[in-house]
C-alpha cells in the first residue's frame, strides 16, 4: 500500500465525505473489498488488495453508528435494523465522473455491526481469455469446450479464486448475435450486455434450480449456472448438459479430480457425470512480482528438487522473490491465475463410471499430460512472475 493516510471526521467537512474519502482510497490502491469491523475500543477499516487484507485506519468507535448508517443509506439498506445480515448495492461516483459499483452486507457482531463492501469489477476490465495466465495448450483446451454444442464445464476452486472471471471471458467469446445466453448469479455481480442474466433470491424460494429450470424453458443455447450447491442444481444442470445445452458452472473443490468425487457425493448418478463432463478447470489466484523491486533467488539444486523443479536443470533457474516498494503491496502488484485442466475423454469417462477415485483420476491426468496446480504455480516462479513463497503460500 501507498503512504497510510487517517481519515478524520473533520478533514473534509462531513460523515459523507468521509465514507466516499474511505471508498475512493480503496479504490486507488486497487482493493476488492472494504472491511468496516466495530471492536470494544475503535472502528478498524481494512481493505483486500491482491488476495490480501490490510488495515487502512482506525477510527473511534463512537463513529461506528453513523458511518454504518450513512453506508446503510447509500446501499438502500434498512437503517433501524441492526440485528439481521443485508444485502445492498452502492452506485458510487467518483470526482472523475466515473461510476463504481459495490455490493454491501451487515452482519451483527460482538460490538456492533460489521460490514463489508465488496468493489465490483466492471465489464471494461474483464480481461481476455489469453490474459488469464492459462498456457497455450490449456487456452486451447478451455476454447474447444467453449465451441462445443452441449456439455457442462465446470470451474473449481476456493471463494475468491477468479472462477467468476474465467467463467465471464468463456461467455464474452459466446456473447454473439446468434446465441441466447443466460446466467443465474447469487448475486450477479458483472453487468453483461447482450446476456440475460438473473439474480437469484432464496428468500422468495428462487434458487438455482428453479432458475435453471425456467431457463429450460426459454429456448437457451449457452446457460450458466452461478454455482452448484445441492444435488437439484447438480441434475437439472447435468439434464441441461445432456439435451443440446452448453452450460458452465462453479463448484468449491479443491482440485479437478475432486470435482468429479463431490458430484457423486451429492447423489449424481456416475452415468449422468461421465456423459455430461466436458471440461474441468482448477484454479487459485498467485500474486504477481512487482517488475520494480523484484530481485533475484538463489536456490541450491537440492532446495530447488524439494520444491518440485525436478524437470529442468536446476542449475539454469532464474528465478526471483518479493522486495517491497512505493509503487506496490509487499513486492507485489496484481494477480494472475493458476491452473489445472482435466478434459474429457473415453478413459476418464470409464474411469468415473467405475467409481475410480480422486487419486485415480488425477494419476490419470498426469499420465495424460495435464499437469497438477503445483507444477503450473512452479511454471509462474520459473517465468518470474510470482515468486516461491507465493507458490508455496498456496500449498
Amino acid at each position: 500500500m501507498s503512504e497510510a493516510f487517517t481519515p478524520t471526521l473533520d478533514e473534509r467537512g462531513s460523515l459523507i465525505n468521509l465514507v466516499d474519502n474511505v471508498i475512493e482510497k480503496a479504490i486507488d490502491e486497487r482493493a476488492s473489498d472494504i472491511h468496516l469491523e466495530p471492536y470494544e475500543s475503535h472502528y478498524r477499516i481494512r481493505f483486500r488488495i491482491d488476495g490480501m487484507l490490510h488495515e487502512f485506519a482506525r477510527l473511534p468507535i463512537k463513529l461506528n453508528s453513523r458511518f454504518n448508517a450513512r453506508v446503510k443509506v447509500m446501499a438502500g439498506l434498512d437503517v433501524a435494523e441492526h440485528r439481521l445480515p443485508q444485502d445492498g448495492r452502492i452506485l458510487h461516483k467518483r470526482p472523475t465522473g466515473d461510476t463504481v459499483n459495490l455490493r454491501a452486507n451487515t452482519l451483527a457482531t460482538l460490538w456492533g455491526e460489521k460490514v463489508v463492501l465488496r468493489i465490483l469489477q466492471p465489464l471494461s476490465e474483464l480481461p481476455e481469455l489469453s490474459e488469464l495466465g492459462m498456457s497455450a495448450s490449456q487456452l486451447n483446451c478451455y476454447l474447444q469446450a467453449l465451441t462445443r454444442q452441449q456439455g457442462l464445464v465446470l470451474v473449481t476452486g476456493p471463494t475468491g479464486s477468479g472462477k467468476t472471471v474465467t467463467l465471464y471471458s468463456g461467455l464474452s467469446v459466446l456473447n454473439t448475435t446468434n446465441r441466447n445466453v443466460s446466467a443465474a448469479e447469487d448475486p450477479v455481480e458483472i453487468d453483461f450486455k447482450g446476456i440475460n442474466q438473473i439474480s437469484i433470491n432464496p428468500g422468495i424460494g428462487l434458487d438455482f434450480a428453479k432458475v435453471l429450470r425456467a431457463l429450460l424453458r426459454q429456448d437457451p443455447d449457452v446457460i450458466m449456472v452461478g454455482e452448484i450447491r445441492d444435488l437439484e442444481t447438480a441434475q437439472m444442470a447435468m439434464r441441461a448438459a445432456q439435451t443440446g445445452h452448453l452450460v458452465l458452472s462453479t463448484l468449491h473443490t479443491n482440485s479437478a479430480a475432486a470435482s468429479l468425487s463431490r458430484l457423486c457425493n451429492m447423489g449424481v448418478a456416475t452415468f449422468n457425470i461421465a456423459h455430461s463432463i466436458r471440461l474441468i478447470i482448477a484454479q487459485r489466484l498467485v500474486r504477481r512480482l512487482c517488475n520494480e523491486c523484484k530481485i533475484p533467488l538463489k536456490l541450491s539444486a537440492s532446495a530447488a528438487r524439494a520444491e518440485g523443479f525436478t524437470d529442468v536443470a536446476t542449475t539454469g533457474l532464474n528465478l526471483f522473490t518479493e522486495l517491497g516498494c512505493e509503487a506496490c503491496s509487499e513486492g507485489f502488484r496484481g494477480r494472475v491465475g493458476v491452473y489445472e485442466l482435466l478434459p474429457a475423454s473415453e478413459q476418464l469417462s470409464r474411469l468415473i463410471i467405475n467409481g475410480a477415485d480422486t487419486l485415480a483420476i488425477e494419476a490419470h491426468a498426469r499420465s495424460e499430460g495435464y499437469p497438477s496446480l503445483r507444477t503450473a504455480s512452479l511454471q509462474k516462479v520459473r517465468e518470474g512472475t510470482t515468486s516461491l513463497n507465493e507458490a508455496n503460500r498456496l500449498g
